[in-house]
């Protein structure tokens, strides 16, 4: 995978999981968006 976009994200506890978790989500939102209808359908 190309990896010139990935994001690291120390926050030894300083980062509510909740805000964590609306991070991952946004981040899975923005990629399922860019697939082809077809593979989007697949993830359903």
């Amino acid at each position: 995978m190309n990896k010139a976009h990935w994001n690291t994200v120390v926050c030894a506890g300083a980062i509510p999981n909740k805000m964590i978790s609306e991070w991952i989500d946004d981040s899975y939102e923005l990629i399922v968006k860019s697939l082809p209808a077809k593979k989007r359908n697949e993830l359903k």
